[in-house]
């Protein structure tokens, strides 16, 4: 069985890397494709606009954090503010080498008692899910306003499956409880479903604080842009949401879609014909600035652990 399971990691990492190198590949060729004059165009046109999307920063994690504040609260309340400061990044440091970041739950979970551990996994993938619940939203209303997709043109139709896709999304999110009802021997889905009904706010909260996030990566994104020269207007915000739609749908390999994203804003970005190279080094510059610093941090503060 041991065996078998090394096997199984080795071709699950040979797949991931695999994938990883044909998005280097991807992007390789679409820089090919560059137009000649844009690398003599590319300049930091905006320091004030780099430095307000730099300081950004600090304001994603604080709401990433106070998302896990206010779920602890519901499982171990009386949680020590260093647990809970490491528990957090240790779930960044997890997060990253996991498919869509959503392998944060592992590294949070081994601070606690085994008792709480289940709990906290669910409660973690909830809040993922609100998150997944922001970028969905949003990404429908830009396909709403643009009337298209902008890498699917004449794509109407795609409206009406978003938005039902939105309509399931948010009843899954808001009755979930009710449809584990029907899992009643399964003990711990009864303990998460009973916190849930008794704190009834608690997901309106989380979903709360996950659209403010999204609008926080929008505002760095757009910083971004500016700060290389571009021009932010309603199409553009609209680009970005589109962006992030489909940098969620896209599965990512590792490293908290590194690749991917850059992949999809350069398909999505240059039909507002804007820098390439403008698109390409602000979405690399928000990847470090969201996911690789804040694991570098956690790397630094967290300590390791017996598990309890």
């Amino acid at each position: 069985m041991l065996k078998t399971n090394q096997n199984n990691r080795k071709i699950f990492n040979l797949i991931k890397l695999t994938l990883f190198l044909l998005v280097i590949v991807i992007i390789y060729f679409q820089i090919n494709q560059f137009n000649k004059d844009s690398w003599r165009e590319f300049k930091l046109d905006s320091i004030v606009a780099l430095l307000i999307a730099l300081g950004l920063v600090y304001l994603n994690i604080w709401i990433a954090y106070i998302q896990w504040k206010v779920t602890l609260k519901l499982i171990v309340p009386k949680t020590e503010l260093k647990t809970r400061s490491q528990s957090f990044f240790a779930g960044i440091v997890t997060g990253i080498v996991t498919p869509n970041m959503m392998g944060n739950f592992i590294g949070r979970l081994f601070y606690f008692e085994r008792k709480h551990r289940i709990s906290i996994t669910l409660f973690t993938l909830l809040g993922n899910y609100a998150q997944f619940l922001a970028s969905l939203v949003f990404g429908w209303i830009a396909i709403l306003i643009v009337g298209d997709l902008y890498v699917l043109p004449h794509s109407e139709s795609l409206i009406f499956v978003l938005g039902f896709a939105v309509i399931m999304a948010f009843l899954l999110y808001f009755f979930i409880d009710n449809f584990l009802s029907r899992f009643k021997k399964k003990v711990y889905f009864n303990s998460f479903r009973e916190i849930l009904t008794k704190n009834r706010t608690f997901r309106i909260t989380i979903l709360g604080l996950s659209l403010l996030r999204f609008f926080v990566f929008t505002m760095q994104f757009s910083l971004m842009l500016r700060a290389f020269g571009e021009i932010i207007d309603i199409s553009v915000i609209m680009a970005i949401w589109q962006v992030y739609l489909l940098t969620m749908l896209i599965p990512s390999i590792f490293l908290g879609k590194i690749g991917v994203r850059e992949s999809v804003a350069l398909f999505v970005l240059v039909n507002l014909e804007m820098n390439e190279y403008a698109i390409l080094f602000s979405s690399l510059i928000i990847w470090a600035l969201n996911t690789l610093l804040p694991a570098l941090v956690g790397l630094v503060i967290c300590k390791n652990r017996e598990n309890v």
